[in-house]
């Protein structure tokens, strides 16, 4: 397992297959990143905390399919970072329409525990 930016954790599974892991917080929350012929899938984005996007970069230059496995906060924080997402149409409304959770539950949540965030994660935005 080797860090990036000492933030993501990286997991090589297998030549196309690979996991990407926020373990300094206490979900300790995976992302799966799948490389294809033609493109690749990211599944789920994380807490977006750190720019998950800069290391799926560091692994393919294919184009990225973000599929969400649901809309809780702690997997699609990094969605900001991709253009095209899919998601389940049951919860297609929590992306759309606005997330319902509000911000500072998020804030709550994300603060919990304490942990060494990235330098260039404000809290605030």
């Amino acid at each position: 397992m080797e860090k990036e930016d000492n933030w993501f954790a990286i997991e090589k599974v297998d030549q196309s297959t690979f996991v990407i892991s926020e373990y300094q917080h206490w979900e300790q929350v995976h992302s799966y990143l799948v490389i294809g012929a033609e493109r690749a899938a990211l599944i789920d984005t994380g807490l977006g905390v750190g720019n998950v996007k800069a290391v799926v970069s560091q692994l393919t230059d294919l184009p990225i399919q973000v599929i969400t496995t649901h809309a809780h906060w702690d997997h699609i924080g990094g969605h900001r970072f991709f253009d095209t997402i899919s998601i389940h149409h049951a919860d297609k409304k929590w992306l759309s329409d606005g997330f319902p959770i509000p911000l500072q539950v998020v804030t709550n949540n994300l603060l919990k525990e304490p942990c060494t965030f990235p330098k260039d994660f404000d809290i605030e935005n």
